[in-house]
């Protein structure tokens, strides 16, 4: 396989960034760049970026001074150093990033992900699909980046061009065959993949969501569809056809398309034959093929993510029996619809659901048994709005049980109860709802307040830890804190003389 490089001069910009103006210069070549004044090294190509809040261009004295030899602008800058104009430094930017990092997407089969909910378990069950057929896969995606499973990072992805760059061209080196990106609006709005090139591009759904980001429904649709800007040629677009938004998309495409769903006639198509709780059994068909799969996870939004990622195996050239296989075998997609059971008579779920869409999805799908209550943890963070909040209380007080009201993490010192205020502003009764803003006390509570038959969901957090704890920052999550709650119920409980509980890793002490 080539390896990732540069050549000896580095790379030309006159190459990669065609009808540009150059000042200065002929041509520049770029071994390094950066889009931080404060950042810059000697040698360093700096590019002024544009933002709502910032203008790079009046910082390049800071970088030339910083050691920054070449620049990267919108506008001619009074300044005695080489400068590369181009009309939008941000697109730019990218480009120069995958340049550097040697072409990774050259080297991969790579697959984009994007929509407004389900990006994550898509990209989960793709990834199981590929390794199943004895692929070696690299992921970027909310979970983390990570290669044939082993995690790459350690930080919070934050889907900038510099870091996607580097992480591909990490996939590269670790001699992956495929990598599979998740593409969030914010990555698309802001062009940081740019320079990306795709196989496959996969649209999920178009909600209501991050509208407080895009203005408008048009205007989120228009971001959204850029990733079908980023194909190969030859790539392939797949497209949720039962998505309302999505199906009118259709006729616009430009590109080769495929289209799964339930509901609508598409060119792959699935529905739930059985279902239990936490697991159930589904068909898919393609054509005269079909194929019968026990799943992990169970409602109809996990059957859509099962078909988003078995029309893009698809488009790959992967086999029905292939991709049944990998989708058995995907047990667990960290807090999403993520069942805790430890033996207690009722259902516990974790899920990150944070806005009313996803939430409603949840009480739809989520029944431990019909006659059962639902117990939900509902959660407030400073990223959702006063409107979004709103809609979240009007759709948790549809649970037809009990609702605590917390925050995202353990509280500590003073607690700002406007954003729980904000929620319960939606609701009709909001007398009924059981307020606890420390969130390990709200979850413990709410499991208290289980009988058999009912379903506790735990939302919000999702994979994200909401606490650490000990001299090493132990990190813990919403599935820890279940689990140790559950256990700590279970050993003070009679039991036969040949069990052990004593010897538990679990204790709920640990967190409180």
């Amino acid at each position: 396989m080539p390896k990732v490089g540069i050549s000896r001069l580095g790379v030309s910009l006159n190459a990669i960034l065609p009808a540009t103006q150059f000042m200065g210069s002929d041509d520049l070549f770029v071994t390094s760049c950066c889009g931080k004044a404060d950042e810059c090294r000697p040698g360093d190509l700096f590019v002024a970026l544009i933002d709502a809040e910032h203008d790079g261009h009046v910082q390049v004295d800071q970088a030339v001074a910083a050691g920054a030899t070449m620049l990267l602008v919108e506008r001619l800058v009074a300044t005695d150093v080489p400068q590369c104009i181009v009309p939008d430094t941000r697109k730019a930017y990218a480009m120069v990033c995958q340049a550097l990092a040697g072409g990774p997407c050259d080297y991969l089969t790579t697959i984009g992900i994007t929509g407004s909910h389900g990006k994550t378990s898509i990209a989960t069950l793709l990834e199981s699909i590929l390794a199943a057929s004895g692929k070696r896969v690299g992921a970027i995606q909310s979970l983390g980046a990570s290669v044939a499973g082993r995690s790459m990072t350690r930080e919070p992805l934050v889907w900038t061009a510099p870091q996607l760059s580097f992480l591909l061209a990490r996939q590269v080196l670790e001699e992956c065959s495929h990598a599979i990106i998740e593409m969030p609006s914010q990555c698309l709005a802001s062009h940081q993949a740019v320079g990306l090139q795709l196989n496959v591009a996969i649209l999920s759904n178009i909600r209501r969501q991050h509208l407080d980001l895009h203005g408008n429904v048009a205007n989120y649709r228009h971001v959204k569809t850029r990733i079908f800007q980023l194909l190969k040629n030859g790539g392939v677009a797949v497209v949720n056809a039962d998505d309302p938004v999505c199906h009118h998309l259709l006729p616009e495409l430009k590109v080769p398309c495929l289209t799964y769903g339930i509901r609508q006639t598409a060119n792959v198509q699935g529905r739930v034959l059985e279902q239990a709780w936490g697991e159930q059994v589904i068909m898919i068909s393609a054509g005269d093929d079909s194929i019968v799969v026990r799943t992990a996870q169970t409602g109809q939004q996990f059957l859509e993510h099962c078909l988003a990622a078995a029309t893009a195996a698809m488009a790959l050239g992967l086999t029905l029996p292939e991709i049944g296989r990998g989708l058995e075998q995907c047990h667990v997609i960290s807090g999403r619809m993520q069942t805790v059971q430890c033996g207690q008579p009722f259902g516990v779920m974790v899920d990150a659901a944070d806005q009313a869409d996803p939430l409603a999805v949840l009480f739809k799908t989520a029944r431990y048994s019909e006659n059962g209550r639902t117990i939900c943890v509902c959660t407030h963070h400073p990223d959702q709005t006063r409107d979004q909040r709103f809609h979240l209380g009007r759709i948790a007080e549809r649970s037809k049980g009990l609702v605590v009201l917390t925050g995202r993490h353990t509280s500590l010192g003073e607690v700002d109860y406007e954003p729980i205020h904000q929620i319960m502003d939606g609701m009709k009764h909001p007398g009924r709802v059981q307020v606890i803003p420390d969130r390990i006390r709200a979850i413990e509570w709410a499991l208290a307040q289980a009988r058999p038959g009912d379903t506790v969901l735990v939302t919000g957090a999702g994979h994200l830890p909401v606490a650490t704890v000990g001299e090493d920052r132990w990190e813990v999550t919403d599935v820890d804190v279940c689990q140790a709650w559950l256990y700590e119920q279970a050993k003070d409980t009679p039991a036969d003389d040949d069990d052990d509980w004593s010897d538990s890793i679990y204790s709920i002490e640990d967190y409180r």
